[in-house]
């Protein structure tokens, strides 16, 4: 996956791919459109629409879908009984309960959704760029400026925009190239 995907290095917000392509990873946070009325889902498509019609570079959408382990979820609530309120507490059992009988007969699925900006640079250097040089610089700039605009047009639909730092960056990354017990060689994964 390393050849595929050559991540050199990881900076705040962003990563450099091979020598001199940039990336940035969002985590679109959703709204639930089948519960909108048929009135406000025709609206959002519209706007969806016009929204990627707008765009004037390429993103590329990622769906990613995990099985959620309910038992670390349910062992938490049960912890936190003590914290809520007494009055409260026969609906958390019941909670607890409905989850766990709900676990028992179907898979729970939590999706993700992720946008994956990317810049290509010229560089004719062997090494990685760092912070503070000019083609960095450039890249930060110019991802940056994408990422407002992707937040601004999904905004009216409800969609708010999280930008995967540094942490969040490596989890998505190494999961996706397969979370292996070995990190990919030729990575500076503490990037300053």
């Amino acid at each position: 996956m390393n050849q595929l995907f050559p991540i050199r290095a990881i900076g705040p917000g962003l990563c450099l791919v091979g020598r001199d392509r940039f990336s940035a990873v969002l985590e679109a946070v959703p709204i639930n459109f089948g519960l909108r009325s048929q009135k406000d889902q025709e609206r959002l498509v519209n706007g969806y629409t016009a929204f990627l019609n707008g765009l004037s570079f390429p993103i590329e959408i990622l769906v990613r879908s995990d099985y959620l382990r309910v038992d670390d979820y349910l062992g938490e609530l049960k912890s936190r009984e003590e914290d809520i309120e007494p009055h409260l507490r026969p609906s958390l059992g019941d909670y607890i309960e409905f989850l766990h009988e709900t676990a028992s007969v179907q898979h729970l699925v939590r999706r993700r959704f992720f946008i994956i900006l990317s810049w290509h640079g010229v560089d004719t250097r062997t090494r990685p760029r760092r912070r503070g040089e000019v083609l960095w610089d450039e890249a930060e700039r110019e991802l940056e400026r994408r990422r407002d605009l992707v937040a601004e047009g999904l905004k009216p639909l409800g969609i708010r925009i999280k930008v995967l730092e540094r942490e969040d960056l490596f989890r998505f990354l190494y999961a996706s190239l397969g979370g292996g017990k070995h990190l990919p060689a030729g990575v500076n994964w503490a990037w300053e």
